[in-house]
């Protein structure tokens, strides 16, 4: 498959090195007046013109020919922080740049549908047609882990690496980061153990490894944690994993949780020999989940990576709320691993299917002669965790047709290891037959999904976005609460695209 040139794979690159260094629509052609007033949901016309096409395509939105190349091959990723990101700037009146909108962690921050399997990972494939694009499909490769209580799992060691520098003092990140660790301390069990590092100019331990039974030391150690000076972001993992390393005990697992606003202006600026560490790590147990805070002098692409690099999770704390989510209720998950060096592997019957598109996923792209190499690293993914995968898919002329669409016209695969370190592989196709012929009769989370590509679309200035108007948008998502039983989630969803599209 195709990788984009948006955003590229080479994690020791130069942008890294920069980063730790220095740290529209049309009407659609008459769509909108194609909809009814009464209802103007997606689904509801009949568009008036032909399956459109941008004139030049870029690289990162054209579609694949599955004569050419049939297979589109990833590592899963169940990051989250692009959309928390995002809702924390459309709440100040701001935006983010299209850099650092990635689709798939949009998709991924909402519930979904899947059945969990009974151990590991499981897939699941549904599609609906796209209304604007009558013989195209949008396919969710949905791939969902088995769920773990806190009773099932090892106890925890944390070592919690916390960012003091000076920028942390800014539009409030400090007070969101101890808010943060109170409520992760709070919810541990008292068989845990936590250390913390804070790093500036230095690093420094400023909490040994303590039992989580003795509550108020450790909370106390995060009340007197302050910003202060510059930032050394290598030297303040580097001590982390130090502390991580003496504190391994066979039948505990160890995880390192870095809460930073990602920037960095001194120390360590060539990010390969921590970068390397980190993987080493990483494959030794030790994963890094990265916790990302404020809306001003943000790194993105820094701490989105070095979760990556460390087999781990990348989150954005915006609110008290998303703090709750992540660390309270979200934190047995965060810590069991339900499996290893996941990667998936798409595959499109070039006889039925003239083109596709990945949607996201632009920095997690594996060769597709990788996704049996397990020298390869893949992602992992974390018990009671979902991940989705969106494609677009145009279908050959009479492909949608009754008889030649009983036949798959997309298979996908799931490989990973166990806890043994065994391959494990899961496969689920689908037939033309079996895709929804509108967003009206697909499962209301494909239809939530498909509302989400299309704002992360938009966001981007994809094709999409030159088809479909902002009161098109605006009125496939009003449509989403009364499916879903007015979940919060997509409640708030419908108000973010109302203040994106204004």
């Amino acid at each position: 498959m195709r990788i984009s040139q948006r955003r590229m794979t080479g994690l020791a690159g130069a942008a890294l090195v920069a980063a730790l260094a220095l740290t529209g629509c049309s009407a659609g052609d008459g769509y909108s007046d194609a909809v009814g007033a009464s209802d103007p949901g997606l689904d509801e016309a009949v568009p008036p013109y032909p399956d459109p096409a941008p004139t030049e395509p870029t690289a990162e939105f054209e579609m694949t020919d599955p004569t050419q190349d049939a297979l589109s091959t990833f590592a899963l990723d169940i990051d989250t922080g692009s959309y928390t990101r995002f809702r924390d700037a459309m709440s100040q009146g701001m935006s983010i740049d299209p850099s650092e909108v990635r689709t798939e962690e949009f998709v991924n921050y909402f519930d979904q549908d899947y059945a969990s399997p009974e151990d590991g990972l499981g897939v699941s494939i549904d599609a609906t047609a796209l209304p604007f694009r009558p013989e195209h499909r949008l396919v969710r490769v949905g791939i969902s882990s088995a769920p773990s209580s806190s009773v099932s799992r090892d106890d925890a060691d944390l070592v919690l690496v916390v960012d003091c520098s000076g920028s942390m003092g800014e539009a409030g990140k400090m007070e969101t980061t101890k808010a943060a660790l109170r409520t992760l301390v709070t919810a541990l069990r008292p068989t845990d153990r936590v250390a913390m590092v804070c790093y500036s100019t230095e690093a420094r331990v400023v909490l040994e490894p303590t039992p989580a039974s003795e509550r108020d030391g450790i909370l106390a150690a995060v009340d007197e944690l302050a910003p202060q000076e510059s930032t050394n972001a290598a030297a303040g993992l580097a001590l982390g994993y130090d502390v991580a390393l003496s504190m391994g005990t066979e039948g505990r697992m160890t995880r390192v949780v870095l809460i930073s606003d990602g920037v960095a202006n001194v120390g360590e600026t060539d990010p390969d020999g921590i970068l390397s560490r980190i993987s080493t790590q990483a494959k030794a147990g030790i994963n890094l989940i990265s916790v990302g805070v404020g809306i001003t002098t943000y790194n993105d692409h820094l701490l989105e990576q070095l979760a990556d690099q460390g087999d781990g999770w990348h989150v954005y704390i915006d609110t008290a709320a998303e703090a709750e989510r992540v660390f309270a209720t979200g934190l047995t998950g965060s810590l069991v691993v339900a499996a290893t060096d996941a990667k998936a592997q798409v595959e499109f019957d070039p006889t039925q299917v003239s083109g596709y598109r990945l949607l996201g996923y632009e920095n997690r792209a594996v060769a597709d002669g990788d996704f049996r190499n397990d020298a390869i690293d893949g992602g992992e993914v974390f018990a009671g965790h979902a991940t989705t995968a969106l494609y677009e898919v145009a279908l050959r002329e009479g492909a949608s047709r009754e008889g030649t669409s009983r036949e798959p016209f997309v298979t996908a695969t799931v490989r990973y290891l166990d806890d043994a370190g065994e391959p494990v592989e899961r496969s689920e196709t689908l037939a033309g037959s079996a895709s929804a012929t509108s967003p009206r009769e697909a499962s209301p989370r494909l239809r939530q999904d498909l509302v989400v590509a299309l704002l992360t679309d938009r966001l981007l200035g994809g094709p999409w976005s030159e088809i479909i108007s902002d009161a098109d948008l605006r009125a496939e998502a009003e449509s989403l609460p009364a499916a879903l039983d007015g979940d919060p989630d997509v409640t708030q969803l419908i108000e973010l695209i109302e203040r994106a599209t204004a």
